[in-house]
């Protein structure tokens, strides 16, 4: 019998819940029951067992989810439910039962999406998501009247600035000086506000330059510039660990998920949590549980957004703010330094503990060192539509049931581009996928396409070809035939004593040489 803990019995399941997900609804009752526990006490050991990373929902929110409201999005609360109440010698074989029924989640998942294409995103979002963008629209409204308002007030001031200086018979200030800042060189030896570049970024527009400086001394915020410029390879560590904080969330080995917008709520927050959990590990810092951080023995409050709008507490003012901004939907990153100064913060308040968001004139105010720097690609998130769709289907249909013969269902789709190791974990929904990858070239070897990785000669090849070459952690594929005259001045490569090319779709299929054979 179905029985809820709270008094009675389990309420019924969500009808528009697909089979594979009913499974793993009575395999977590099944576990509360066997627990002795009410849904309070599950709760309560779930909070116990995770003080850091995404918190454990609410009772109301744990009994929703019992009933599989929302649950296909939340694997994490899936697995710590397992880790919380199964036994230590049953959690990997009900993990493992968990993660095929995702898997046949998403098929069925990808089969209606197939057979009601007319349905429009919005009806498939949860209600939870939706509700989280009709907040992020109508603050967004909110922050550009005030931004504004602001600029508004901004040219009156300097205005009445100018007037005041011809009246009293001194030289005007121009109209886009940079104050105290501007006689300071930034960590590259370039003025900011000047029409040379920031760090690693795309030249400064001149609606992005410093119109005015901090009231204190600007020292500090030069001095941790000067502490990240000696961070070793600087812009590749600080993207790459941006890239493994977007994908520990995602966590694709386990839920399939590759997109920021499928996360859960409380998921969403964690981000922002384990990018500074990331950077400090990335730049050699001793770990902490906070955002403060000591850069160049300067203490240093690391303020992380996936918006344009960073939140400021009033323990901030006065104090050195290193802004850092992610958006894996552009792959695009951004970081940079400034003390904050009252004038630097939107004047109206209006939540209890009175923080309040950097103002645009803020964001003018601040030393950029990267604007725009290039994000490592989140290869599935990238791909066109019909494409991810196509290999989703593939990878999620009966015929597909092995790792390896779903990353060959990746190769054969996915040809002259590259696909990270995250790509390969999420479509073979495990961790441990780049030992499969030696299958999935055998047997995509014998219909005529290549698989290059980082090792060996495969840059080389690829450079031959006209691919992308692959670095560590990086695969490309691509369909390939011998070379005949009517591939006139093709690029081409030498496999086996014989000279392949590229092949075009009347090409014929023909198996290749292994390149690894012996190895």
């Amino acid at each position: 019998m179905e029985r809820r803990r709270r008094g009675g019995q389990w309420s019924a399941l969500d009808p528009e819940l697909s089979k594979p997900m009913q499974d793993i609804v009575r395999l977590l009752r099944n576990l509360v029951d066997g627990s002795g526990l009410r849904l309070k006490g599950v709760q309560q050991r779930l909070l116990e067992q995770h003080r850091e990373g995404p918190r454990p929902p609410s009772y109301d929110v744990l009994s929703r989810r019992l009933r599989g409201e929302g649950l296909q999005n939340n694997a994490w609360l899936i697995n710590a439910i397992i880790e919380a109440l199964a036994e230590p010698e049953h959690r990997n074989v009900l993990a493992e039962e968990v993660r095929q029924h995702l898997l046949d989640a998403r098929a069925a998942r990808a089969s209606s999406r197939g057979q009601a294409p007319q349905e429009s995103h919005q009806e498939t979002e949860s209600p939870e998501l939706l509700e989280v963008l009709r907040e992020n629209r109508e603050l967004n409204k909110v922050t550009q009247r005030l931004e504004r308002r602001l600029a508004r007030k901004d040219r009156e001031l300097l205005i009445l600035r100018e007037q005041l200086e011809a009246v009293s018979h001194r030289p005007a200030t121009p109209r886009h000086a940079a104050g105290p800042l501007q006689a300071v060189r930034d960590v590259r030896g370039q003025v900011p506000g000047s029409d040379s570049p920031a760090v690693g970024s795309r030249p400064v527009p001149e609606t992005d330059s410093v119109h005015s400086a901090p009231s204190s001394s600007p020292s500090d915020v030069l001095a941790v510039a000067d502490a990240l410029r000696d961070v070793r390879g600087f812009e590749a560590v600080t993207a790459n660990a941006l890239r493994d904080a977007f994908d520990a969330v995602l966590d694709g080995a386990r839920t399939g998920r590759f997109d920021v917008a499928t996360l859960g709520t409380t998921e969403k927050v964690y981000i922002a949590t384990k990018i500074i959990h990331m950077l400090r590990e990335a730049w050699g810092l001793p770990p902490g549980s906070g955002t403060g951080l000591t850069i160049g023995n300067r203490r240093v409050t690391l303020k992380v957004t996936l918006g344009r709008t960073w939140v400021i507490a009033p323990d901030d003012v006065g104090t050195v703010c290193l802004l850092v901004t992610a958006d894996d939907q552009r792959s695009r990153w951004s970081l940079g330094l400034i003390r904050i100064e009252p004038e630097h913060l939107i004047r109206e308040v209006s939540n209890r503990d009175r923080k309040r968001m950097l103002s645009a004139a803020g964001r003018r105010a601040a030393l950029w060192i990267f604007q725009d720097a290039p994000l490592p690609e989140n290869t599935l998130l990238h791909l066109p539509e019909d494409l991810r769709e196509s290999v989703i289907a593939s990878a999620t249909s009966g015929g597909s049931s092995s790792s390896s013969s779903r990353i060959a269902g990746l190769f054969k789709l996915v040809q002259g581009r590259l696909i990270n190791h995250t790509a390969l974990r999420t479509i073979a929904m495990r961790q441990d996928a780049g030992r499969r990858v030696r299958e999935a070239q055998n047997a995509v070897r014998r219909e005529g396409i290549l698989v290059l990785s980082s090792m060996g000669a495969g840059p080389e090849i690829a450079r031959s070809l006209g691919l992308p070459e692959p670095r560590t952690g990086e695969w490309v594929s691509q369909r390939i035939t011998r070379l005949r005259p009517g591939h006139a001045e093709s690029p081409s490569v030498t496999l086996s004593g014989e000279e392949w090319t590229v092949a075009g779709p009347d090409d014929p299929v023909e198996a290749i040489p292994d390149l690894y054979a012996g190895r």
